[in-house]
C-alpha cells in the first residue's frame, strides 16, 4: 500500500471517529482526548452497569439455588411420606382397634394429621434458626458500618 493511500485511510478513519487531523491514531488513547467530567460520568456509568449485572448474576444464582432446593425437599417430603404411610400401615392395620373404630377415612385423617405436624415443627425449627442467621449477619453488619 502506498504511503498517500496510507494517509487516506487514516485520514477517513479520523473523519469516521471525528477525531481532528494531528492526532496520530497509533498512539491514540480516547480517555486523554476526553474532558475529565465526561471521563468521570463515563466511569461512574461503568461501575453502576457492572454493579447491576452482577446483582442480575446473584439474583439468577439465588433462583437456582432456591429451585434446586425446592427440588430435593419435594423429594425428601415423598419419601417421608412414604415412610409414615408403612409405619400407620404396619402399626394401625385394618384390623386394629384403631382402625375399626375410626374407620379407613379416620385413618387417612390421623395421616394427614401426623403429617401436619411435623411440618409444623419442622416449619418453625427452620425458621427460628434463618432468624438467628439473619439477627447474625444484621449485627455483623451494623458492626462494620
Amino acid at each position: 500500500m502506498s504511503d498517500d493511500q496510507q494517509q487516506r485511510q487514516e485520514a477517513e478513519h479520523r473523519r469516521r471517529m471525528g477525531l481532528p487531523a494531528g492526532v496520530d491514531l497509533r498512539n491514540f488513547d480516547p480517555r486523554k482526548a476526553m474532558d475529565p467530567n465526561s471521563l468521570d460520568k463515563i466511569l461512574r456509568a461503568q461501575a453502576i452497569a457492572r454493579a447491576e449485572a452482577q446483582a442480575a448474576t446473584t439474583v439468577v444464582i439465588a433462583t437456582i439455588v432456591s429451585l434446586v432446593t425446592s427440588a430435593f425437599s419435594f423429594v425428601a417430603a415423598l419419601a417421608w411420606n412414604n415412610a409414615i404411610q408403612l409405619a400407620l400401615d404396619t402399626y394401625v392395620n385394618t384390623n386394629s382397634a384403631l382402625a375399626r373404630t375410626i374407620g379407613p377415612v379416620g385413618v387417612k385423617v390421623f395421616y394427614a394429621m401426623i403429617v401436619t405436624i411435623i411440618a409444623i415443627v419442622v416449619i418453625l425449627i427452620v425458621n427460628r434458626f434463618a432468624g438467628n442467621i439473619a439477627k447474625k449477619s444484621a449485627f455483623a453488619l451494623a458492626s462494620n458500618s
